[in-house]
C-alpha cells in the first residue's frame, strides 16, 4: 500500500465515524423532539420549549459531523450551527431562519427562575401557543437537518475556526 492510500484509508475511517456521528446526533434530536410531544401540557410547556429547541440544535449539529466531517462546536445558538451548514448564509431556507428566530428568543426563558423573588419560575412563563410554536418550529429545522443528511458526506471544507 502506497502513502497515498494509506492517507485514503484514515480519511475513509475518519469519514465514515462523522457520518455515524451524525447519525446518532440526528436519533437523539428525534427523541428529544417526541419527548416535548409527551410533556406538552401545562406545567410542561417550558419543558417542550426546551427539548425542541434541544432537538433543532442536535438536528444541526448532526447535519454539520456529516457535512464537515469533524464535531461541531459545543456552542448553542442555532444561528451559528445553521450558518456551518451552508457556504454562504443566504443560503439557508427563509422558513428555516423563521423557525430559528422562534426557538432562539424562548428557550432562555425555560432555563432558571430569574433573580427577581417577584417573576414567575420558568414552568410557570411558558403558556401552551408559544410551546407549539416551539414543535413546529423544531420540525421546520429538523426537516432540513434531514435533507443535508441526504447529501455527499464531508462535501463542506472542516473550518479553521469555531
Amino acid at each position: 500500500m502506497g502513502p497515498g492510500n494509506a492517507s485514503d484509508a484514515r480519511r475513509s475511517r475518519a469519514l465514515k465515524r462523522t457520518v455515524l456521528m451524525g447519525q446518532r446526533l440526528m436519533l437523539q434530536a428525534e427523541r428529544d423532539l417526541k419527548f416535548a410531544r409527551v410533556v406538552f401540557q401545562p406545567e410542561g410547556y417550558y419543558l417542550t420549549v426546551f427539548l425542541a429547541h434541544q432537538a433543532a440544535e442536535k438536528s444541526l449539529k448532526a447535519a454539520g459531523w456529516h457535512l464537515r466531517g469533524e464535531e461541531p462546536p459545543w456552542k448553542h445558538g442555532l444561528d451559528h450551527a445553521a450558518q456551518l451548514l451552508v457556504d454562504d448564509p443566504r443560503a439557508i431556507p427563509a422558513t428555516v431562519s423563521a423557525a430559528i428566530s422562534v426557538l432562539n428568543p424562548i428557550v432562555e426563558q425555560t432555563r432558571y427562575p430569574s433573580g427577581n423573588v417577584a417573576d414567575p419560575i420558568p414552568s410557570d412563563l411558558v403558556p401552551e401557543h408559544v410551546a407549539q410554536a416551539a414543535i413546529e418550529a423544531a420540525q421546520e429545522v429538523m426537516a432540513w437537518a434531514r435533507l443535508l443528511l441526504q447529501e455527499k458526506p464531508g462535501r463542506l471544507r472542516p473550518r479553521t475556526s469555531s
